[in-house]
């Protein structure tokens, strides 16, 4: 069969070894013992576990009633080194938006990210598989051609999909913005506190350190790796990016949402806690593509083969 696969339980050699075992201790009479042969061929294939590729794979999957909305500053100061050491901010940032996506499996996703301008780079969904695939293909603008930060320019968008949330009305709204808090383009950083209104949990996630760090990223132009410098003044030196958490905690207080900073992904656990906690979570089935196990098309037999050994057995003593 094409597509077909193969998942042992049990190490295949470990099962040979068995089978051969079984058939050591032979049946008398020839029908016995191709009945005997028959149940070991039975158990070997059903231990081999085959399965083929469907669209009607049913499964039993968590639905939370939650619409979880995720803001990602992706302008090119979360590429600064700070994360956790000397790791890029966005490297720190996506890792953590996939452990959030895991731990709250069955809420719908709504991704929004912020550069020179705003995107919605997914409207509600609550295929986690997307939303990471999607996470992972941002990216920041070239040097040449981003225009600085502005964090007010995805306040309309947040605030869009917020609304639209709250008029659904089948869920709970929870908000995880993520940032460095900078604001480079002279832009005084606006209340939020109007758009706060039906966000019920979530956090502001402060990305950076005071120090700072420097920012490097590939320009698919040249086919290079940069190093941003700042160009105010020359001799031109590297450009250092540096957490802004004045911008952060007003943020957090705008929309009533927790500050934390974020070094790793765990520090986001006391937030998910109190976000699942306001949840409620039931089981459903629904269907989805990839491999559907055939092993119980052998389970048949083999049933009735041991139950016909069972009443032979029974009957003789």
């Amino acid at each position: 069969m094409e597509h077909l696969t193969f998942e042992p339980m049990i190490p295949i050699w470990l099962m040979v070894i068995i089978c051969i075992g079984l058939l050591a201790i032979k049946r008398k009479g020839v029908i016995p013992y191709i009945r005997q042969v028959l149940i070991v061929l039975l158990l070997f294939v059903i231990n081999l576990r085959p399965m083929y590729i469907s669209n009607e794979v049913k499964v039993m999957r968590q639905k939370l009633n939650c619409y979880c909305i995720i803001c990602i500053d992706d302008t090119l100061s979360m590429m600064a080194e700070d994360y956790d050491g000397s790791n890029p901010r966005m490297n720190g940032v996506k890792a953590d938006v996939e452990y959030i996506t895991e731990h709250m499996t069955g809420a719908k996703f709504c991704l929004i990210d912020f550069n020179n301008d705003v995107n919605l780079i997914a409207p509600f969904t609550d295929d986690t598989t997307y939303i990471k695939s999607a996470v992972n293909s941002i990216y920041p603008l070239a040097d040449y051609h981003a225009t600085g930060t502005n964090i007010n320019v995805c306040k309309k968008l947040l605030g869009q999909m917020i609304d639209n949330a709250n008029i659904l009305g089948d869920g709970h709204v929870v908000v995880f913005f993520i940032t460095d808090g900078e604001n480079t383009d002279d832009h005084k950083l606006d209340s939020f506190a109007d758009i706060a209104p039906g966000i019920e949990g979530g956090a502001v996630m402060g990305y950076g350190t005071e120090k700072g760090g420097q920012m490097h990223y590939y320009d698919e132009l040249y086919d290079e790796v940069v190093l941003v410098e700042d160009k105010r003044s020359f001799p031109y030196e590297p450009a250092v990016s540096c957490i802004d958490e004045d911008n952060l905690k007003q943020l957090s207080e705008d929309m009533g949402l927790t500050y934390v900073h974020m070094d790793s992904s765990e520090d986001i656990d006391p937030v998910l806690e109190e976000v699942m906690d306001i949840l409620d979570a039931e089981e459903e089935e629904t269907t989805k593509y990839g491999y559907a196990d055939t092993y119980f098309w052998f389970v048949i037999p083999l049933a009735a083969l041991v139950a016909y050994e069972f009443v032979s057995v029974k009957r003789r003593a």
